[in-house]
């Protein structure tokens, strides 16, 4: 260093406090004033199916998987899809314990149309747990005819499945199971298309609403699904408007992202905490 130049006097300890007090407080001013629309939209996690508080991990002990549904299920089975995924979320989670999961999804199919194949789809199959996915055939086929391909704004179309009978055949598929030993999952019908204040979707709620009942009734697991479709269907709609669907291509069937959002809810109603699956990665 040259002779003529001096060293820079050290800062007094007072004075590196007052800096640092400064700097802290102009931080805070700008924190306070960044507008809310720069945060992530979701401060809170997406609602979660949260099982009672006797049930540690529902999946304890289980070997076998039986997915009731409709088309939904069906195509689940395919790379993406809600089945497919939890074969490969389970694999990765549990890689000693062997989960087989059997498809028994069946497109167009009711509660009616389950609970006459239950036996043998489900419980000739001899699993440990049966998931069961119902209700939006159930509600829609009341709204829609598919032959003429026509909207009738009433829902009064005898295709549909009425809310008794509905009641009536998940409450045999589920008294069914539990009498040859199988524990139950109830998993509630997604929305049907993505107007989620429209009448097939008003009506829905009531089928939801049903179905949770019977969870309680009956000591089964229920796990909403609808909850967290309709809030991020909701969230996206108002940053960017109702013509475009976000979580599934015909507004009914989902597609990745949602079938994404189903298996990751139904891991979390069965127990497998969040962080062990929101950053996990499957292969084909």
């Amino acid at each position: 260093m040259s002779p003529n130049v001096q060293s820079p006097r050290p800062k007094s300890p007072l004075k590196q406090v007052l800096i640092r007090i400064a700097l802290a407080v102009i931080a805070a001013i700008i924190a306070f004033n960044i507008p809310h629309s720069l945060f992530p939209v979701f401060t809170t996690p997406v609602s979660e199916a949260s099982p009672p508080p006797e049930i540690q991990n529902v999946l304890a002990g289980k070997r076998k998987i039986v997915t009731v549904g409709d088309s939904i299920t069906e195509a689940g089975k395919y790379p993406g899809g809600y089945v497919w995924l939890l074969q490969r979320y389970l694999n990765a989670l549990y890689p000693d314990r062997k989960i087989e999961i059997v498809n028994a999804g069946i497109s167009g199919n009711k509660a009616t149309d389950m609970q006459a194949r239950f036996q043998k789809d489900a419980i000739d199959q001899k699993p440990d747990l049966v998931m069961i996915n119902v209700g939006v055939n159930d509600v829609w086929h009341a709204f829609f005819d598919f032959q003429s391909l026509r909207f009738y704004p009433q829902g009064k179309l005898p295709t549909g499945v009425p809310l008794a009978q509905y009641r009536e055949k998940i409450t045999q598929m589920v008294v069914a199971a539990k009498a040859a030993g199988i524990r139950v999952v109830l998993l509630s019908p997604t929305p049907i298309g993505e107007i989620l204040d429209g009448p097939e979707n008003r009506r829905l709620q009531e089928y939801i609403a049903a179905m949770r009942e019977i969870a309680v009734q009956n000591q089964c697991l229920f796990i909403d699904l609808n909850a967290p479709f309709r809030e991020v269907i909701g969230t996206y709609q108002k940053h960017a408007g109702k013509t475009l669907n976000l979580l599934a291509a015909d507004g009914v069937h989902p597609n990745p992202s949602g079938y994404r959002i189903m298996a990751f809810t139904i891991l979390r109603g069965l127990g497998v905490p969040a962080k062990d699956i929101e950053n996990l990665q499957v292969k084909n």
